[in-house]
């Protein structure tokens, strides 16, 4: 596989964002070879014996960002709904708030909408109350994917808050700029190969690891014609193109690496979209999970689809039973204005 568990340094980064044990696979392995053409052409100079050139300075002066805008956050159907899940996985039902447990539910990885609440306690069927203190509330992901118009080098998302290098594997500093937060947009000016390992100049002098960033690429890995879009489950990340033309791109969270749950590659046309609906899979087994309200779902490969995600915020790592996994602003943004019935979805790792 080409990525691997960072589980020390990630969970402690991420544990906010809900995540079941196990979920966070992301670091890549070494590439192999000695250098890749991977930049902007101003910066075809740089190498590990020159690590900056006037041109390259010049450009990172110019353009010290990707030129890209948000896609507007959104969470559309789902937006006044209240989400919880259990911190046991058997949870005591009770006939009324402060009554007598009549049952017990095996909840799994189980998120459900009350249908209300009286004095803490939430009635999640009719007639049948849980306790406060085993609940806990989704809080859907702020992040969402942004619109492009033009790209000439390679961006990336940082993955984790790190500290970046002074040169290809050099000395690491979080002086000023050199502190890269999660999520931060970053353009890939150059790329240096040490050792087997990618490092991108993504700034005046800050280098970082490739294992540290989810890459979006100029060129289309693929060619069809009209509105498609592209998974890439080794960057984890999507692209929406027109044609050769990148217009949308966003992390993702695909299938976990474990053969049962991998996210397939291949060529798919999209068969059906639902814009609200439950999910649910694996019942009586410890991998059992059941998620209502599921939305912005746009079903490609059997009961594989993309859709939306409210019960984590690990984008940028494998996280699912195969689905592929988007915030839920960038899920409504496809399914209303970009895939169809029909559509091609692409799934590759490379």
């Amino acid at each position: 596989m080409k990525r691997t568990l960072v589980a020390a340094l990630l969970v402690t980064v991420l544990a906010a964002g809900g995540l079941p044990s196990g979920a966070l696979e992301a670091a890549h392995e070494p590439t192999g070879g000695m250098a890749l053409a991977q930049g902007h052409p101003s910066c075809a100079g740089i190498s590990l014996e020159t690590p900056s050139t006037p041109e390259c300075n010049a450009l990172i002066t110019a353009r010290p960002a990707p030129g890209v805008s948000p896609v507007p956050l959104d969470y559309g159907v789902v937006n006044d709904v209240s989400f919880i899940r259990f911190t046991t996985s058997a949870v005591p039902l009770y006939d009324a708030p402060d009554g007598t447990q009549v049952e017990t539910l095996s909840a799994g990885y189980t998120y459900v909408v009350p249908r209300q609440y009286q004095d803490g306690w939430a009635e999640v069927r009719p007639g049948r109350w849980v306790p406060p203190d085993i609940v806990r509330y989704a809080s859907p992901s702020a992040f969402s994917g942004v619109f492009i118009s033009g790209l000439d080098m390679p961006f990336a998302w940082v993955l984790w808050p790190h500290c970046a290098a002074n040169a290809p594997a050099g000395t690491r500093s979080c002086e000023g700029a050199g502190q890269l937060r999660r999520y931060q947009l970053v353009n890939i000016y150059a790329t240096v190969n040490v050792r087997g390992w990618n490092w991108h100049l993504i700034g005046p002098g800050l280098w970082t690891n490739q294992q540290n960033l989810s890459i979006v690429h100029p060129t289309a890995p693929a060619t069809f014609g009209g509105r498609w879009v592209a998974v890439n489950t080794y960057e984890q990340n999507l692209v929406a193109y027109e044609g050769g033309q990148p217009v949308m791109a966003t992390l993702v969270s695909s299938g976990l690496r474990e053969e049962k749950w991998k996210t397939r590659t291949g060529t798919y046309s999209v068969r059906l979209m639902i814009e609200n609906g439950p999910m649910s899979g694996s019942e009586g087994s410890d991998d059992f999970y059941s998620l209502e309200q599921v939305p912005y779902a746009i079903y490609f490969n059997g009961l594989v689809s993309l859709h939306g995600t409210y019960w984590h915020d690990s984008f940028g790592y494998t996280h699912s039973h195969g689905c592929v996994n988007l915030s839920i602003s960038d899920a409504k943004w496809l399914f209303e204005n970009w895939v169809a019935e029909g559509a091609t979805v692409y799934v590759y790792d490379d």
